[in-house]
């Protein structure tokens, strides 16, 4: 009897351990509420995303001060970038009884610089678990969310026709400007056939104050949309002191996609200046200004073909310009040549050729100094009186000189027929006869027949012939 009562207690304690063991297991397993998220999957940049944290307590006793957050420490680096916490902490009721359930809502935003990709959003709900809110004993639960985040990006490209040029050192005499300088073409172009691309803005970041970049036309445009393209030039300026080598000018195009996220794009273009065009033409202006157009015309001709191998136009028409203005001197020089042998039709001709060269550069004085030249050559008096002189930069008008001329010569032919007419007498016979001797009236002369005294002249000069001038 004993020995059954004995073994009843053993068992009653076993069955007691075991049945405290069993709860204190499910005491353990009642910390942890019941919690649930409701949130968009999908969502694209600058998107508010809503995610709706719900709280059942599902423990056996009371939940005191419940507070649900997103957890930015345990977020990776590239969510941090791709989310913007607006509302990252709320709380539930004070006091939440078992069976209770409550919901809060979380609000982040999807950033303009977001990725396209599968992001965790960590959500923490921390409460406490007591009989009363003393003694309560703290409970944590990590919820993640995961957001696919899809965006249409433009995809932009940025392309050159070469990345190296070699340049020219700039002529002194030349304001270089485009679009006469050497260039470098590129193209901008969006890839993309279903997004734009907004302002587009192109600069030069970076050359030297001897070798610049210039971009031309400028870019600066509003919308580039699907499939469009933007062409200019990269206008590279050499001025004349600019150090012989390779220079680099460095390009940057930023753009923006719809969202609002900016995009940059860096190119980098060598510049390598050269001096040989230079000194060809600076040996050509030598042999112009000492008249020695022959020499000239060959140092010209060799820095003209290396500034039309470099795309230098400006300097090349400066060149033709030099070259040009020397044919017109020549023409002008033979044209006096002609002038003082007394050629005058073909001085004319000389002049007008002259002319038409120096209208063709410019040159309004020279121009001024063919037209007084012609002016001069088609007087009647020009082949005699000579003409004038100068050279095709200078300008020497001959009006005043021959007007001069003209003048005095009309005096000295007024004076000629002033004394002229007072010599003709009254009768105006056309000669003038001078008679010596005294004049006497006739009551005081002899009275003689005609027949009875011979017939003699007066001793006076012989009729002499007006001379014309």
């Amino acid at each position: 009897m004993n020995k059954a009562i004995t073994s009843f207690l053993i068992l009653l304690i076993v069955f007691s351990t075991f049945g405290t063991f069993i709860g204190a297991q499910e005491d353990t397993k009642n910390l942890i509420p019941e919690v649930s998220l409701n949130y968009p999957t999908d969502a694209t940049p600058n998107q508010e995303i809503k995610v709706t944290v719900r709280v059942k307590n599902t423990v056996n006793d009371v939940m005191w001060d419940t507070l649900a957050y997103v957890d930015e420490d345990s977020m990776t680096k590239e969510a941090k970038a791709a989310f913007q916490i607006i509302e990252g902490k709320k709380l539930f009721p004070v006091r939440m009884d078992p069976g209770q359930e409550e919901s809060v809502i979380l609000t982040v935003k999807v950033t303009t610089r977001a990725l396209s990709g599968e992001y965790l959003l960590p959500v923490v709900v921390a409460t406490g678990i007591g009989g009363c809110r003393e003694g309560c004993e703290p409970s944590l639960l990590t919820v993640f969310s995961t957001i696919k985040i899809k965006r249409n990006d433009p995809l932009i490209t940025l392309e050159f026709d070469r990345y190296q040029i070699d340049i020219e050192q700039g002529v002194c005499e030349v304001e270089l400007v485009v679009p006469y300088l050497p260039n470098i073409p590129f193209r901008i172009t969006n890839v993309n056939n279903t997004e734009s691309a907004y302002n587009l803005r192109m600069t030069v970041v970076q050359d030297t104050p001897m070798v610049k970049g210039i971009i031309d036309p400028p870019v600066n445009q509003s919308v580039l949309p699907p499939g469009g393209q933007i062409t200019g030039s990269l206008y590279i300026r050499a001025s004349y002191e600019a150090p012989i080598g390779t220079q680099v000018i460095r390009v940057r195009l930023v753009y923006a996609d719809k969202y609002g996220a900016d995009y940059d794009l860096f190119r980098e273009i060598g510049a390598t200046v050269k001096n040989v065009g230079k000194n060809f033409y600076n040996q050509g202006r030598l042999y112009y200004d000492a008249c020695d157009y022959g020499n000239a015309k060959i140092s010209l001709g060799q820095a003209r073909e290396i500034y039309l191998e470099n795309n230098n136009i400006l300097v090349v028409q400066e060149i033709d310009k030099l070259v040009k203005r020397m044919d017109a001197n020549d023409k002008f020089m033979e044209g006096q040549n002609r002038f003082f042998s007394g050629d005058l039709k073909n001085a004319v001709a000389y002049y007008s050729e002259a002319k038409t060269l120096y209208t063709e550069i410019n040159d309004c004085q020279a121009v001024q100094l063919c037209e007084d030249a012609m002016r001069a050559a088609n007087r009647p008096l020009g082949g005699i009186l000579g003409g004038v002189s100068g050279s095709g930069g200078d300008s020497l008008t001959t009006f005043s000189i021959h007007t001069i001329i003209e003048i005095i010569l009309a005096i000295i032919v007024a004076i000629l027929l002033i004394i002229i007419i007072r010599g003709k007498g009254g009768s105006g016979g056309g000669r003038s006869l001078n008679i010596k001797g005294k004049i006497k009236r006739p009551s005081q002369q002899q009275v003689n027949r005609p027949s009875q005294q011979p017939i003699s002249r007066p001793s006076a000069e012989p009729i002499r012939p007006i001379r014309k001038i």
